[in-house]
């Protein structure tokens, strides 16, 4: 555990094994397209915005890329490395006003994701995708948001790695 600014900060991630090109997949995750795909119901029960596609704007470390969501709000996201084919890892930055479970502001607050990243190995046919995201909660209220905070964004980053393995198989 860390602290940072009066949060708890932890690491989650999710790997998948993937039947396709690591050009393809690098493409899906760089310049993400999902909005065809169903979220999870809980995601709506939870006033969780479905994400609908993300764009580069500027590829390479200290780029740009776009996340938008069924809310109509955006993550203006930072590269934070750009190794093609290996690994891609963003700041989150959420745009004010960007909530979650009906008040969680994400932009500031409680709840925090500062990061996320995509690490790529592949192996013959078979690629695999690991999605972590760096999230921080407020050390006050830690123990009582620490596990439902996990189970949500472990359920998130499975139904994006899963996306992701449709579009690229």
């Amino acid at each position: 555990m860390t602290f940072k600014k009066g949060h708890i900060v932890k690491t989650l991630g999710s790997t998948i094994d993937i039947n396709g090109q690591p050009e393809t997949i690098w493409e899906n995750i760089t310049n993400v397209k999902i909005e065809q795909f169903s979220d999870p119901t809980i995601f709506k029960l939870l006033d969780i915005p479905k994400p609908l596609k993300a764009e580069i704007i500027s590829e390479g470390q200290g780029g740009r890329r776009i996340a938008y969501f069924d809310s109509g709000k955006k993550f203006m996201q930072e590269i934070l490395v750009w190794q093609p084919l290996t690994e891609y890892s963003f700041s989150f930055n959420p745009e004010k006003g960007f909530k979650v479970l009906y008040f969680f502001e994400l932009s500031e607050g409680v709840f925090q994701i500062p990061t996320g990243a995509y690490y790529l190995t592949t192996a013959g046919q078979i690629t695999s995708l690991k999605l972590t995201t760096t999230y921080s909660i407020d050390r006050r209220l830690y123990f009582l948001f620490n596990i439902p905070a996990r189970i949500i964004l472990k359920a998130f980053q499975r139904y994006l790695l899963n996306s992701i393995k449709k579009n690229s198989e």
